[in-house]
């Protein structure tokens, strides 16, 4: 039987291509996403299956977990990669003080509660049977990131969740890890910001998170910052060593 991967965030960018790099080495995907569109179309052309999943609303995260498990079975793969920065693509970057608090609420929400939702529905099921769990935060949640300090706060605090999360089910089959992404090409990418760094493209990135899933340690937090460099592991402070 082929293991099955829940990959949420999967209809564009990192996830389709970590899709598609799954389904070529014969794992069935949940492809879950808020647009229906561009996940049918992913579907149609890799098989799997779309589950329409809105990582802000725990019941729609438990829906989709469920779905999964019915039609395709225990995910051993979660790839948990939903997520928005503070402004749109065809935006300037806001001072932290104009932003507005409905943004604010909906970049927590994705960034940080979405993540939280998928451990939340995915961990009962997977602990027992392996597998691991790799959640997408950014090199801006390791280091500062002035043009989107929201954007660098979410993926900061995804780091220490995974660590911590990590260690409490050091004991279990599962193995809980995040990538931490340099600039790569993918629609949340304001088109300023563009101008001035290289972009990764998606494959490169989507080949370090499939090693994660399949090889990485648990705890690990992984940094890919170019196509060209290779990817390091970045060891948690221990202020008691």
């Amino acid at each position: 039987m082929a293991d099955v991967a829940f990959i949420t965030g999967s209809a564009t960018g990192i996830g389709a291509e970590v899709s598609r790099q799954l389904t070529a080495v014969g794992v069935k995907v949940a492809a879950c996403d808020i647009n229906e569109a561009a996940g049918n179309a992913l579907v149609a052309e890799l098989g799997g299956q779309f589950i329409r999943c809105d990582v802000m609303d725990f019941e729609s995260v438990e829906r989709a977990v469920a779905e999964c498990i019915k039609t395709l079975g225990v995910p051993k793969y979660a790839h948990l990669n939903a997520g928005v920065m503070t402004v749109g693509p065809d935006e300037d970057f806001l001072a932290i003080e104009d932003v507005p608090l409905e943004t604010f609420q909906r970049i927590m929400d994705v960034n940080f509660a979405g993540v939280f939702h998928g451990l939340k529905a995915l961990l009962p099921h997977m602990r027992n049977n392996g597998g691991a769990i790799t959640v997408s935060s950014s090199v801006a949640g390791i280091m500062s990131f002035s043009p989107d300090p929201l954007y660098a706060a979410t993926k900061a605090a995804l780091i220490s969740l995974v660590r911590s999360v990590a260690v409490a089910n050091e004991e279990s089959n599962i193995r809980v890890n995040a990538i931490c992404p340099g600039a790569v090409d993918t629609a949340i990418m304001p088109h300023a910001f563009r101008a001035e760094v290289a972009m990764m493209p998606t494959s490169t990135i989507a080949a370090e998170i499939i090693d994660l899933l399949q090889n990485g340690a648990n705890g690990e937090v992984r940094v890919k910052l170019t196509q060209e460099e290779p990817a390091f592991t970045v060891d948690p402070i221990d202020p008691y060593e």
